[in-house]
């Protein structure tokens, strides 16, 4: 491996911060636009909020991983830098060719489309805005975002603590109106809903597909890594990131789902569409509610956004610096240390998911395969490199190891099918698509060590 050139980045972020950058781009579009389809398959008060929860513990679990890693090999890229250390070069770069292409592009853009759609809510346009409009929003959020995060890292991190706290409380609020309406504090307000009926399938598959939506929603607590060269006493302040910042975002997920409960029932809750929260509000509070919970929802995913696009250029640097064909882009600004290139071309990639995708739930499905079949690769390398890399100072240890590690790999195994079976059903075959790319991707690969051969 080539040197790490440790002074590239400044390390001006702390332990607040590097928690609001997992913690901000956890708690985004997930729990309001997904929320519906989870209840549609899980149609009951028990039912949703123990998938909720058993997606909290899923993600605890490659949480606790990660974690034990990023403390023992803190260097900018994050889980890129742990898979070529635990599977070597090609699995590392495997890895970073599919989140550049794959993964960031799919995650970054149902963030900014859904921006975009509470937005022209906002202003009013409603439903009966063009998509080309919803489109060209999404697409001048990427932008602004993009051109923040290259001014420099505190920038990108002084916009994502303020949008965090902001959004934190909004979902606070959320619990709170839940818990007075609950209590008989608050009037119920005339709103029709149109109930969905029951699902079809046997339990464990319509649960393994409520589990898509849930950890897509949960995604985000392995962010912190990918600047580990930009955060204060990286040893101990990334582990803390991760975990604080995750076990944050679960407390107000499951608190969130439950105040939506004590408002809606099931069935209601299943036909409200991408509408959960507003239905909620406006049968709790009236009608004037839902253009506050517009801007309130515009913050919340313009946040968890502006967190994807500040670690996102990180992945393309890293990979750059050890791979030869790509060294280009292994340079930061002389002046504001951050990868100019590896944002552009982020930003360039997730303007052409959002043009090439009609729906959110495309996105999604779009993204499901690739990240499960790294997230279980991640908790393994933790096995591989307790084994092969003994004697390294591991500041902190995953809990009931290998216990964790295990059940984190079946749980990636069990999503990975899971997103097949959804896939298919639901007629788009984006797993074609992603095997496609990762094929190519491989190719890539093997051209580079011919014409880069020592």
């Amino acid at each position: 491996m080539e040197k790490v050139k440790q002074d590239e980045f400044r390390r001006v972020l702390g332990p607040w911060s590097a928690s609001a950058l997992v913690a901000g781009s956890i708690i985004g579009a997930g729990i309001f636009i997904f929320v519906s389809g989870v209840a549609e398959r899980v149609p009951s008060y028990a039912g949703i909020l123990i998938a909720w929860t058993v997606g909290g513990v899923i993600a605890s679990c490659g949480a606790l991983c990660l974690a034990e890693l990023a403390a023992a090999y803190p260097q900018t890229g994050g889980i890129y830098v742990f898979l070529r250390r635990a599977y070597g070069p090609f699995a590392g770069f495997l890895y970073s060719w599919a989140k550049f292409l794959i993964m960031r592009p799919g995650s970054l853009g149902i963030m900014v489309v859904a921006f975009a759609g509470f937005f022209v809510d906002f202003i009013g346009l409603g439903s009966g805005a063009h998509a080309w409009v919803e489109k060209g929003i999404a697409i001048g959020a990427v932008a602004v975002l993009t051109a923040i995060n290259i001014i420099g890292v505190r920038a990108g991190a002084t916009v994502q603590t303020v949008l965090t706290v902001v959004k934190i409380l909004c979902l606070v609020a959320i619990i709170g109106v839940g818990v007075a309406f609950g209590t008989g504090l608050l009037e119920s307000h005339p709103v029709t809903v149109e109930p969905a009926q029951k699902p079809d399938g046997s339990l464990i598959v319509l649960f393994g597909a409520a589990l898509i939506a849930i950890m897509w929603a949960f995604g985000g607590w392995d962010e912190s890594p990918f600047v580990a060269e930009e955060v204060r006493n990286p040893e101990r302040n990334l582990p803390l990131s991760i975990l604080g910042g995750l076990w944050t975002a679960v407390l107000l997920y499951v608190l969130v789902n439950a105040a939506y409960l004590a408002i809606l029932s099931p069935a209601e809750m299943a036909g409200s569409g991408i509408d959960t929260a507003p239905l909620a509000l406006e049968r709790a509070l009236g009608g004037g509610a839902r253009r506050s919970l517009s801007l309130a929802l515009m913050i919340s995913t313009l946040g968890a956004a502006n967190g994807y696009v500040l670690t996102g250029g990180r992945i393309a640097y890293a990979t750059g610096r050890d791979q030869k064909l790509f060294a280009w882009f292994a340079h930061t600004h002389r002046r504001t240390k951050t990868p100019v290139l590896g944002l552009v071309i982020q930003a360039v990639l997730t303007i052409a998911a959002i043009l090439i995708f009609k729906h959110l739930f495309q996105l999604l499905l779009y993204t499901g395969l690739a990240y499960w079949i790294f997230s279980g690769l991640l908790a393994g390398a933790v096995v591989v490199l307790r084994n092969r890399d003994p004697g390294r100072a591991r500041p902190f240890r995953v809990w009931a190891y290998p216990i964790l590690p295990i059940l984190f790999i079946a749980a990636s195994v069990v999503m990975t099918v899971s997103v097949i079976v959804e896939d298919v059903n639901k007629g788009t075959y984006n797993a074609l698509v992603t095997v496609g790319i990762l094929v190519v991707g491989a190719g890539v690969y093997a051209v580079q060590s011919v014409v880069f051969r020592k």
